[in-house]
């Protein structure tokens, strides 16, 4: 009887030192453009590598969770989940125990453009109005409880990328905590113990009056706010298209929609702020419109730029650029004035008017500044 023939692994005889380096690429997430985020999980290589052994877990995770893109409502409750199981693994003194909040880098919070929760939630309004009724206000319970368990980790993140809905939960959740450390402690000035280090603040715009409607829930003290020092508006495509088109045209000047939205921003409570940013889709023609509304079309992205500080010392006499002004080429960055900067990405991102979502161009670091 002839024995069996065995195929051997190609990694068999590396170290294991190259073998982590192996598995550490393998589970960074690419989110390449390309691929449908509806069909495959950014995630799904590093979830299936953390099964291979204690030792891969722990070196990959540091990889894995350095961007956590959290786009569907039912994400933030898994993530939610996953940070218990740590607690739990901490309680027990467990060596599968990881810190998540001092990994986590980067963090998007948006259910925005979660398109098919959205088609649910409006057929479920025909069938029972009511129903969806309590259905909602249970989910808002229960998102407002995950959200808690997330807080940690949000504050700790570097970068944070959230909705308009989400922030308020944010801003909520701080200013319970800051009285709660206030109530507990008289000598604490109404500042809570959480570690806040949130440097750059993106807001998915979707309607300035929700906007400032978040801005209200801002509660005194607020560590979070005060540690700002970038703060960028990812534009509503849908409703700023059209002013956005005739500024990266060169054609129409920035100030009209930035100085009003610059106007109302929280100043008391963003001691820290250096810059405002609006990100949004470089469109100077030609370009295919009805595609562009329909469709969508793969665009560089544009990011314009005002200095705060400069911008603080005389709001009505800053330097806003006077139309025509020269188009910013993709891959550049142009300087139009003291305080006053364009930048065009060298890579595209695929954008539809109709129905928005930035969270890919976000996670490839095409809005980053």
């Amino acid at each position: 009887m002839k024995p069996a023939i065995r195929s051997q692994s190609p990694f068999s005889n590396l170290p294991i030192e190259i073998l982590l380096i192996i598995f550490q690429d393998a589970a960074e997430p690419t989110f390449s453009q390309r691929e449908k985020y509806n069909n495959k999980n950014p995630y799904s290589t590093a979830l299936s590598l953390c099964l291979v052994s204690r030792l891969v877990r722990r070196t990959i995770l540091p990889h894995f969770l350095h961007t956590i893109l959290l786009r569907r409502r039912h994400s933030v409750k898994k993530f939610a989940n996953a940070l218990l199981m740590q607690k739990a693994y901490a309680e027990k003194q467990s060596d599968l125990f990881f810190d998540y909040t001092s990994a986590v880098q980067r963090m998007w919070i948006c259910d925005a453009f979660d398109y098919s929760l959205n088609a649910q939630a409006q057929s479920y309004y025909w069938d029972s109005w009511m129903g969806v009724l309590a259905e909602s206000q249970l989910k808002e319970i229960e998102l407002k409880r995950n959200m808690s368990v997330l807080l940690p980790v949000i504050l700790a993140a570097p970068t944070l990328v959230v909705d308009r809905r989400h922030l308020k939960l944010v801003l909520e959740l701080e200013g319970a905590e800051n009285a709660r450390s206030s109530h507990a402690d008289h000598n604490i000035s109404g500042q809570s113990t959480l570690s806040v280090k949130t440097k750059s603040l993106t807001i998915i715009r979707q309607s300035i009056s929700y906007v400032l409607n978040v801005y209200r829930n801002i509660s005194k003290g607020s560590v979070f706010f005060a540690s700002i020092q970038h703060l960028t508006y990812l534009t509503d495509l849908a409703e700023d298209s059209c002013v956005f088109r005739g500024i990266s045209s060169g054609v129409d000047s920035p100030k009209n929609p930035l100085s009003l939205w610059m106007r109302d921003l929280p100043w008391a409570h963003m001691k820290s702020l250096e810059t405002f940013s609006v990100v949004y889709p470089h469109l100077p023609p030609p370009y295919d419109f009805q595609s562009y509304v329909t469709r969508g079309l793969d665009l560089h992205v544009e990011r314009l730029t005002v200095s705060a500080a400069l911008y603080k010392q005389d709001p009505e006499s800053f330097p806003w650029v006077t139309p025509p002004f020269p188009v910013t080429d993709p891959g550049t960055k142009r300087i139009e004035s003291d305080g006053l900067s364009f930048e065009v990405t060298r890579d595209k991102t695929h954008l539809t008017q109709a129905f928005c979502s930035w969270d890919k161009a976000w996670a490839s670091g095409l809005t980053d500044g």
